[in-house]
Order: C-alpha cells, then structure tokens, then sequence
C-alpha cells in the first residue's frame, strides 16, 4: 500500500514538472522567433551611428608630444597599463591617440578614442597647455561629428550604438564656447531610435513641422500598424516603441505611401512631451528627440 502511494506521488510530481516546462517555455520560444528572428529581417533597419574616421582630421609627426602625454597622464589610462584589468598594452593606447588642433594656438592637442576598460568605449579630449595636458571633454563611444572655423573646435557630436543587450541608437550634439582659452561644451540636442527602426528610402530635403491630432498616439518602428506579439525583452507589443497620451509635436524627416489611406511619416518626437510608455532608456537626464514611425491619420502637418 505504501509502495502504491509513493509511484502515484511520483507520478504526479513527474506529470507536474513535466506540464510546468512545457507552458513556461512555449511563450518564450514562440515570442523570440516571432520577433528577433523572423519579423525585424522584413526590413532594412536605419544604420548605426556612423564614426568618423580620426585619422582624417588628426595630424603626423607629434611622436614626441604622444610620449610626453603618455608619460604625464597614465593614470586616466589603467585600462592600458594595469595587466590584471586586460591584455592592452601602451602599444594599443598610442594607436588610439590622435594629435589635432582645436584652439589655434599652434599647440597640439589630442583626442583619445578607443577602449575604456568596459564594454563601452570612450572619447577624450585634451587640450595642450604647454607643460601639461588638460582634460576638457569626455564621452562615452567615439566621435560622429568634428566641426572647426579658423582652427577653433565649434561644435561635435557622439554616437552610442549601446553593447551587449543594449537595443537603442543615442547621438548627442554638443556647442563649444570659447571663454578665453577655456572650451566650454554645451550638450544641446540627443536623438534616439530603436535599433531595428525601418529606415526611409529617401529623407527629405526640408523638414515639415506637425502636430499630433489627438491626445493618443503611437510611434512604431515601422510603417505598419501591428499590435502583436507581445515583446518581454521590450515590455511592449508588436512594432510599438512609445505610446504618448497628450498632444505632442514635432518634424517630419521622410513619407511612406502604402496606398489610399495608408500614409505613414517618419518622425522625430520633440521632448516637450514625454511618453506615457516607451521602450527608452537613459532618455529622462537630457532632452531626447525620438524617432520613429507615425500614421498619417494620427497627425497634422503644419506647413
């Protein structure tokens, strides 16, 4: 009778593990081969950020000012130099070492662009102050934009495509003053785009300023209208990347025609309004432009 008892507990503990993987593993598998494998591949996505290529805008034979600069800052490069942190070597930070000029002073200056120890790399500018190296800017990932006038830095820009699980495109502007001989950066713009966002076939020379028609509006990664399957990575469903329940405006980049009815506008969001819900990150520190896919029918064009 015993004997009885314990094969049926068995049994049942069996049949209960059993069912239990069986429906705890079926919405996984189905949602990340419906959305990761299968559906974001409909579609060229927008591209990464795109480096600029430093070797373009940084100039020759400064072997002698590197090494000083080496010599003088190896503490702000332990990723360099403390064996136990990585396999990098001083060799590996002089390839990352760009001497350029920013302030006119017939001075070199340099800019670091390359591994920081972490997953992400990082972007550093020093500025020569003769007998020593200033550090006046730093950023995480590398460089997009380097704009000069009359051999002064006047504005750049920094593109962070993420790592690892990171799914977000971030680029962010920035204004430099001049006080004296002092850089002033001023962080101005930050854009965001999911990194599977359908890109446009064409951009528009001219942007078209719009507004939303009512206060409910979602943005999509792409020109269509799906609501499903729900994405536990992302916490959302279908294509939706933010969900805003006030008016909100902003400009239209591009236009998708689907036929009668079916217009579809590419846009970028302006921060004045926040998202009720989005799948965003590191998007509440600064004012962050968002771009994404609209209905023709959610929006009004103001032109």
């Amino acid at each position: 009778m015993e004997t009885s008892i314990k094969y049926r507990l068995l049994a049942l503990l069996f049949l209960c593990l059993f069912a239990g993987g069986l429906y705890g593993q079926i919405p996984i598998k189905t949602y990340t081969t419906a959305t990761d494998t299968f559906y974001w591949k409909r579609y060229v996505h927008i591209p990464r950020p795109e480096k600029i290529h430093l070797k373009k805008i940084s100039e020759s034979g400064y072997k002698k000012e590197i090494d000083r600069f080496i010599a003088q800052n190896t503490g702000d490069f332990q990723q360099f130099t403390n064996d136990s942190l990585s396999n990098r070597t001083l060799k590996d930070l002089r390839k990352s070492l760009y001497p350029t000029e920013i302030n006119g002073d017939g001075k070199i200056d340099l800019i670091f662009s390359g591994f920081s120890g972490g997953l992400a790399d990082i972007t550093r500018i020093y500025l020569n102050r003769g007998d020593s190296f200033e550090l006046v800017f730093e950023d995480y990932q590398y460089l997009t934009k380097f704009m000069r006038k009359n051999g002064l830095l006047t504005s750049l820009q920094t593109g962070d495509p993420g790592c690892g699980e990171d799914y977000l495109y971030f680029t962010r502007d920035y204004e430099v003053k001049w006080e004296e001989s002092v850089p002033v950066f001023i962080k101005g713009k930050q854009t965001v785009a999911y990194k599977y966002t359908e890109e446009p076939r064409e951009y528009w020379d001219k942007t078209i300023p719009f507004r939303s028609v009512s206060d409910t509006m979602m943005v999509r990664a792409s020109a269509a209208r799906l609501n499903e399957p729900f994405i536990p990575r992302l916490e959302t469903f279908g294509n939706i990347i933010a969900k805003y329940r006030q008016k909100t405006r902003g400009a239209v980049l591009a236009v998708k025609n689907l036929g009668k009815g079916n217009t579809w506008y590419f846009v970028e969001l302006f921060p004045g309004v926040a998202p009720a819900a989005s799948i965003l990150y590191e998007a509440d520190k600064v004012p962050t432009f968002l771009r994404g896919w609209v209905s023709g029918q959610s929006i009004i064009l103001d032109r």
